[in-house]
């Protein structure tokens, strides 16, 4: 058997005949959130078609980067899709509506790929997952984006100790930055509100608390192209930050793009050098996004898609900013005040004192946020720039993104579904794994 990596957060098991057994997070070509992503290498086309006969695709979460239709679509209707049971369903919905097999997999519940591997799932409260596989030789945490707790980390170690004993553990967790940690502006320079040290330190804990034999860095492998984004690449985790901060003696840190033996583990990578990458073809691609942007505009429709979604939190809004929250896009600036829930377009000249803190955004990507239910992707693409006045703390503007996150996921569109997903968080809180992998369910 074999665990290879590609693209970004896609794993591959392989059985004994080598033959593609699991896929997760399909993200094998093109680009994500508005052509600021971009892969740093590319499965080839062959690979791409030896794909499409792979028996299941796990996917994590709704995050493009890991949620790729575009690549689904290219894999096609062979593998049965499976994903996470969240609070609410989407991923499998989306996924049956376009006519493939699709299934939510029950919390905590082991369930057979063949007669020698098993997967378990894992939701997590901000709608993500993570993907324990159990193989003859080896158990492999997949963490792909999620930052489990502790204790969380504990009893999944606690599990592998009394129920896999001798089996290697390998680990897969993302190690580079994808919010807006590193997107705030206060006088025109940059405000960081997480160093580099910080990522590389997360993965040195990780796998000392998993006791990990092998850490393969994961879901980080991307170059931003876009020129109001391109900043970012300076700001990335890269393998190399890693390597010089590595401290584990008993884990082997593994290169990103690695196929790993799952019987000898004899391992190897892709080098630098050989990364599948048209730069050409991704810059053509970008013009015509910009292009794109610079013809859009935001429109009276647009805004009241704004306002309606920020007066659903006004009052936590006026709490935290008081003097109201602008957005300036490329032609335009418009100011939400929480106090009457209003939105209205001021004179682009207005400075930062007259309002909390400003939103800049392509005017393109406000318009689709706003209009398929996403505005926490704008706290992700790199583009998206947080203008600070002298007195607002980042924080707070980290906890606004994940106020809106949360009605994009209909948690908090309603009492109903707010108390759904604090009881789904509730009950999943402790990670209680089964202890018999031989009473898993078959998924054929």
């Amino acid at each position: 058997m074999l665990l290879q990596t590609i693209g970004h957060a896609s794993l591959v098991i392989r059985n004994n005949e080598n033959q593609p057994l699991l896929l997760t997070d399909p993200w094998l070509i093109g680009s994500v959130y508005w052509r600021s992503w971009w892969l740093q290498n590319y499965p080839t086309e062959a690979e791409i078609n030896e794909l499409t006969t792979v028996k299941y695709c796990y996917v994590t979460h709704e995050h493009p980067d890991h949620f790729h239709t575009a690549s689904i679509r290219k894999l096609g209707k062979q593998p049965t899709y499976i994903s996470p049971l969240l609070p609410v369903e989407n991923i499998q919905a989306f996924l049956s509506s376009q006519g493939n097999t699709a299934k939510s997999l029950t919390p905590f519940t082991w369930y057979k790929l063949d007669e020698k591997t098993e997967v378990l799932s894992i939701p997590l409260l901000n709608d993500d997952s993570c993907l324990l596989i159990n193989t003859p030789n080896a158990i492999i945490v997949n963490l792909n984006d999620a930052k489990p707790g502790k204790a969380q980390l504990k009893s999944v170690l606690n599990y592998i100790e009394e129920n896999l004993k001798n089996k290697k553990i390998i680990v897969l967790s993302s190690y580079s930055p994808a919010s807006i940690v590193n997107s705030f502006r206060k006088n025109n320079e940059f405000v960081v509100f997480k160093e580099k040290k910080r990522y590389t330190e997360y993965i040195n804990n990780l796998v000392a608390a998993l006791n990990a034999d092998f850490f393969i860095p994961f879901a980080s492998q991307v170059i931003f192209y876009r020129p109001d984004s391109a900043w970012a690449n300076e700001y990335k985790v890269t393998f190399d930050d890693i390597k010089e901060n590595w401290v584990s003696k008993k884990t082997t840190l593994l290169h990103p793009y690695s196929t790993i033996d799952l019987n000898t583990f004899a391992h190897s990578f892709v080098p630098v050098e050989k990364y599948n990458h048209d730069q050409n073809w991704i810059k053509g691609k970008v013009e015509k996004q910009m292009q794109l942007e610079e013809n859009s505009d935001v429109n009276e429709e647009d805004l009241k898609r704004i306002e309606k979604k920020l007066r659903s939190h006004r009052f936590i809004l006026w709490l935290l900013f008081p003097s109201g929250i602008a957005f300036i896009t490329n032609k335009k600036k418009f100011v939400f005040k929480p106090f009457n829930g209003k939105i209205s377009s001021v004179p682009i000249a207005i400075g930062i004192k007259n309002y909390s803190f400003a939103i800049q955004v392509p005017d393109q990507a406000l318009k689709d946020a706003m209009e398929f239910g996403h505005f926490g992707d704008l706290g992700i693409t790199m583009f998206t720039i947080l203008i600070l006045n002298r007195n607002n703390n980042p924080k707070l503007i980290y906890l606004f993104f994940i106020i809106l996150t949360l009605h994009d996921y209909k948690h908090t569109i309603g009492i109903k579904n707010f108390f759904k997903w604090v009881g789904s968080s509730m009950k999943h809180y402790k990670w209680r794994i089964p202890n018999k992998i031989k009473d898993s369910l078959s998924l054929s």
